[in-house]
C-alpha cells in the first residue's frame, strides 16, 4: 500500500509543470530574507524594514465598501449578510453617502481618487482604511466563520502587525516587474491575499502601502482624469491595471514584512458566485 502511494505522489509530480513543481519544493527548502539591495529597480528596495514599532490594538470591527451609486446584486447582499451574521464583531458598510465621514481632514483622498473604477476605489480605500483605522477589511462576499478570534489572536501578539489568509499558489501573484516579482512568485505561500484582512492601525506596512499608492496615483492623474473608470475599469483609455494599484504594491511589502504577519484561511472569503 505504501509503494502504491508513492507511485501516485510521483506520478503528479511528473504530469505537474517543471516551475510548478519547483515553486513547492522552496517552501519547504528555502528561506526567505529580505534584503532591499537586491531591488533597486522598485518602489521596495528605497527603504530599510522596519524592524521594531509599538501599535495599538486592532479595533474589532470590519469595513466593506460598495464605491458606486449602482445597486448591490442580491449576490452582494448575501454577502454582506452572511458577514454581519457570522463575523460576531462590527461589520460597517462604507458607501458613497457616508465615506466623507471618515475621512480625516489631515488626510484627504487623492484628489484623483473620484476617477478611479468603482473596484479601483474599493483597492484604494482599503488601503486608506487599514492605515488611519485599522480593524477589519473584507470583500463583498459570502464568509463563513466568526472574525472575533483571529482579532484576538493578532491583538494579542505585540510582534504582529495583520492577520490574513495565505495565498495558495504563485498564480494568485499578479505580474510584476523584476527581481521582486519573481520572489513574489517564488515565496507566495509567505503572502496574504487581498480579499480579507486585519490589520493593527498605522503599521509599517500600511504606511509604506499609501506611500506607493500616492506615488502611482500622482502618475495616473492626468490620464486619470482624461479617461475615468467605470465600475470595472474597462473602458477605452482607462490607465489602471487590474492590480496595478493593490496586488503589484501590497505583495512586494507583504513578502518584506512576511515575518509579522499571521496566515489564518479561516477568513478566506466565498470566491464563488458572488457577483
Amino acid at each position: 500500500m505504501i509503494l502504491k502511494i508513492k507511485i501516485f505522489i510521483t506520478k503528479i509530480f511528473i504530469t505537474l509543470p517543471k516551475n510548478t513543481y519547483f515553486r513547492y519544493i522552496n517552501k519547504y527548502i528555502n528561506h526567505y530574507t529580505f534584503d532591499n539591495s537586491k531591488y533597486t529597480d522598485s518602489f521596495i528596495g528605497s527603504s530599510l524594514k522596519v524592524n521594531t514599532v509599538l501599535l495599538n490594538k486592532a479595533p474589532e470591527i470590519i469595513y466593506i465598501f460598495w464605491t458606486g451609486d449602482n445597486p448591490m446584486t442580491q449576490n452582494r447582499i448575501k454577502g454582506v449578510d452572511s458577514l454581519k451574521k457570522t463575523a460576531e464583531v462590527e461589520v460597517k458598510l462604507i458607501t458613497i453617502q457616508n465615506l466623507n465621514k471618515y475621512i480625516l481632514p489631515n488626510h484627504p483622498l487623492h484628489h484623483s481618487y473620484n476617477y478611479l473604477s468603482c473596484v479601483h476605489k474599493s483597492d484604494y480605500l482599503r488601503c486608506y482604511f487599514m492605515l488611519h483605522y485599522g480593524g477589519g477589511y473584507s470583500d463583498i462576499k459570502q464568509t463563513f466563520n466568526s472574525w472575533k478570534k483571529y482579532f484576538h489572536e493578532l491583538n494579542n501578539n505585540s510582534n504582529l502587525w495583520c492577520l490574513g489568509y495565505g495565498e495558495d499558489g504563485f498564480w494568485n501573484v499578479p505580474n510584476i516587474k523584476g527581481k521582486i516579482g519573481k520572489d513574489a512568485q517564488k515565496y507566495f505561500y509567505l503572502l496574504i491575499g487581498n480579499g480579507a484582512y486585519i490589520f493593527k492601525p498605522y503599521s509599517p506596512i500600511a504606511i509604506e502601502w499609501m506611500q506607493e499608492l500616492n506615488k502611482r496615483m500622482d502618475d495616473l492623474a492626468p490620464k486619470l482624469i482624461q479617461y475615468p473608470g467605470d465600475v470595472f475599469g474597462k473602458n477605452p483609455g482607462y490607465p489602471v491595471g487590474w492590480s496595478f494599484i493593490l496586488g503589484q504594491i501590497l505583495h512586494p511589502i507583504m513578502l518584506k514584512y512576511n515575518d509579522r504577519i499571521i496566515k489564518n484561511n479561516s477568513i478566506k472569503p466565498d470566491i464563488r458566485n458572488y457577483r
